[in-house]
């Protein structure tokens, strides 16, 4: 099976309306959230800049000669905007399915830098939706700022994008959240 396919099939499976899940994994989708904007941001300081961040067509910047078939795409775009009310799910699936086109096609040249949406794809696999307010990505229990692109630029990752890692950090966040709603006492309300 080529990558498109491979891509479109993950992005079908994925619950798009599982919340209490998202929920549950709000620590491990906030840090793959901000492993998927660094490495984004190798590719961009590698290739060029954007003018929309951090969700962008990638593929046009690298290789804007290779492109998914437009009957996928489409199909694709119906099925998430039926799957979703998430207003922002569509533009980063379709950029998903032209990254596999590139990575299908044997004419760039690209260059030694990690696959920059394996952790866009694995944040929606723990949960589907998440949201946007005042400039920053929202994960429930976990909000992650969204600055310019280059503040992201690092060549360590954030987070290994295993089950087991990232479970063991959804854990680590959660003991720490109660230990610090603990210490706090009972709200006043």
């Amino acid at each position: 099976m080529d990558s498109i396919q491979v891509m479109v099939n993950r992005l079908k499976d994925i619950r798009w309306d599982a919340h209490k899940e998202a929920r549950e994994k709000s620590f491990s989708r906030a840090a793959l959230m901000k492993e998927y904007m660094r490495r984004c941001a190798l590719w961009l300081d590698a290739y060029g800049d954007t003018r929309y961040w951090p969700f962008f067509d990638l593929a046009a910047i690298v290789a804007p000669g290779v492109r998914a078939a437009p009957a996928v795409v489409a199909e694709l775009e119906e099925f998430i905007e039926g799957s979703t009310t998430m207003w922002l799910a569509a533009e980063p699936s379709v950029a998903m399915v032209e990254w596999a086109a590139v990575r299908d096609a044997s004419g760039p040249d690209l260059r030694p830098l990690p696959d920059p949406f394996e952790p866009l794809v694995r944040l929606y696999e723990r949960g589907g939706p998440f949201s946007f307010a005042n400039g920053f990505a929202d994960f429930g229990a976990v909000m992650v700022p969204l600055r310019d692109w280059r503040a992201y630029l690092s060549p360590t990752p954030v987070v290994e994008l295993e089950d087991d890692a990232l479970d063991a950090l959804d854990e680590r966040g959660w003991a720490e959240f109660r230990a610090l709603a603990d210490r706090g006492g009972p709200s006043q309300g």
